[in-house]
């Protein structure tokens, strides 16, 4: 269906218009509650208002990734790593209006009441929250609609271990599970062409390249708060770089699956001028690995420049 993805959106914008809805609705009984027995200027009462918010925040990504599940398995269309970036966008951005408005509204009484640290910290332990149950409802996503259609056959961990000749404990690490998977499920769509044999082969074995300087570098000793202060950072950078890479050649692989005739070259381009700038940009560090990922680029646009 054309303009799938849009008309997600405006049933999720809906969703979440209702979610927000009951909350005005809970927030109105919660008030008068608490006017009736005296109670209205209490702690009690504006930390009553913060739960209530906290309750939408539980639900958002539940409810608002129900939608994109269902809409997704009636029209047998797999969600693609472009997409869940965009969910996650739209779920954190719409998160954050939200947690703004519940500061508007209670951090001012909670700072009367000499408590605007404790309103702090809540809503850094709310983000926390946000965030842990935001992936685990995505992957819940994922495995539900990647299993309806048809692209549910995932590599287990034992698989990429010995395809990418990695650690266990490094896949955990900087967590590319999921987007190798999905990676591997679509390479094995196209392994069928005999062209594409060696290039493939070169894409996985740049991932692999990755995989070992990472290893080789990661910082083994943290007795230290300045040696786990540098293990934390190096973890962090290497975990967005490697998924910024993954995600970016995601796009390359799903064009690579489409007839000819229905290929995007700006999308392909657009991927590969992220790929590179990532690369490009560690300093020389992963510079080697670029003729990995080159082959296939020039595979789709015909040695293009």
């Amino acid at each position: 269906m054309d303009n799938l993805d849009d008309k997600i959106n405006t049933l999720i914008r809906d969703k979440l218009v209702s979610l927000i809805q009951e909350n005005v609705v809970r927030i109105k009984r919660t008030t008068i509650k608490y006017t009736k027995t005296n109670k209205k200027h209490t702690l009690e009462h504006w930390q009553a208002l913060f739960d209530s918010y906290e309750k939408v925040f539980r639900a958002m990504p539940r409810e608002m990734l129900r939608v994109e599940r269902e809409v997704r398995i009636k029209f047998v269309s797999p969600v693609t790593f472009e997409r869940v970036t965009r969910l996650k966008s739209m779920i954190n951005s719409e998160a954050e209006v939200l947690i703004q408005k519940r500061a508007d509204e209670c951090r001012p009484e909670f700072e009367k009441l000499g408590q605007g640290d404790l309103f702090d910290q809540q809503v850094e332990k709310t983000r926390e929250k946000l965030n842990e149950n935001l992936e685990q409802q995505i992957q819940k996503c994922l495995d539900s609609v990647n299993a309806e259609t048809g692209q549910g056959q995932k590599l287990g961990i034992e698989d990429l271990i010995k395809i990418y000749n990695v650690k266990e404990s490094t896949l955990h690490e900087i967590n590319i599970i999921s987007p190798l998977q999905s990676i591997n499920t679509l390479l094995a769509k196209i392994n069928g062409d005999p062209r594409l044999t060696d290039i493939l082969e070169n894409l996985q074995e740049g991932f692999r390249h990755l995989f070992q300087d990472i290893q080789k570098n990661r910082v083994h000793d943290v007795a230290t708060m300045e040696a786990r202060k540098k293990l934390k950072m190096e973890v962090a950078r290497d975990t967005m770089t490697v998924r910024d890479i993954a995600l970016n050649t995601q796009p390359f692989l799903e064009q690579l699956v489409l007839p000819e005739d229905r290929r995007n070259p700006e999308v392909v381009r657009k991927s590969w001028s992220n790929i590179f700038e990532i690369l490009e940009g560690q300093e020389g560090r992963w510079a080697p690995v670029i003729p990995n990922f080159k082959p296939l680029y020039d595979f789709m646009c015909g040695g293009e420049n």
